[in-house]
């Protein structure tokens, strides 16, 4: 998907403006913010236009990644080092997000071992840098399972994507495609797809 043609949508301007809320609060405070839905939601897209746009850090987990690895990964990120250590990586960015507190959007964060989201709980309640969480449903669960990490996510702060309507897919299609579709043209396509934005990207 071109980013320069993304459509924002309702549920996109209520993820902007919980990260922003989340900028503001600073350390000692809530700073973990959740994206989660069913898959083709539209919650990476959105992750991937903020990062762009607020600037930031922005990680994938990958299937099998080792707590080590992603903690080496996030520091090259954040300090441009990778050292061999967990802890010297986490306190690597820990001193580097202290002067320059910026977001950390993590993306496939169900794949994550629950290990990893208590080091970015550590590690947001130490600088004031919010943490986002993209994920699919059950990852609330996970959440809701660690109080420290579900305490960290208030409800002002979990964003769902569902599907999206009909209005929203017409504006996509002349926005991305230059495509002008009647109500009637963007109903069946919301049909088609059943407003998941993967396929009405497709």
């Amino acid at each position: 998907m071109n980013l320069v043609n993304f459509v924002e949508t309702s549920q996109v301007a209520a993820f902007r403006l919980a990260i922003s809320d989340a900028q503001e609060a600073g350390a000692g405070y809530p700073t973990i913010v959740v994206g989660y839905g069913e898959p083709g939601a539209g919650k990476t897209w959105a992750a991937r236009k903020l990062y762009v746009e607020l600037g930031g850090y922005y990680l994938r987990v990958l299937e099998g990644m080792t707590q080590n690895a992603f903690l080496q990964d996030l520091c090259f990120l954040v300090t441009g080092m990778r050292p061999h250590r967990s802890a010297h990586c986490k306190q690597a960015i820990i001193e580097t997000l202290e002067e320059e507190p910026k977001p950390i959007f993590v993306d496939e964060i169900d794949r994550a071992h629950i290990g990893r989201m208590e080091d970015l709980r550590d590690i947001t309640d130490m600088t004031g840098a919010p943490v986002i969480f993209i994920g699919e449903p059950a990852l609330l669960s996970r959440l809701a399972a660690r109080q420290r990490l579900n305490d960290r996510a208030p409800d002002a702060f979990r964003i769902k994507f569902g599907a999206i309507n009909a209005k929203d897919i017409m504006l996509y299609a002349q926005k991305a495609g230059n495509l002008v579709l009647t109500p009637e043209a963007g109903g069946v396509i919301f049909e088609k797809t059943k407003g998941n934005f993967r396929r009405v990207d497709n």
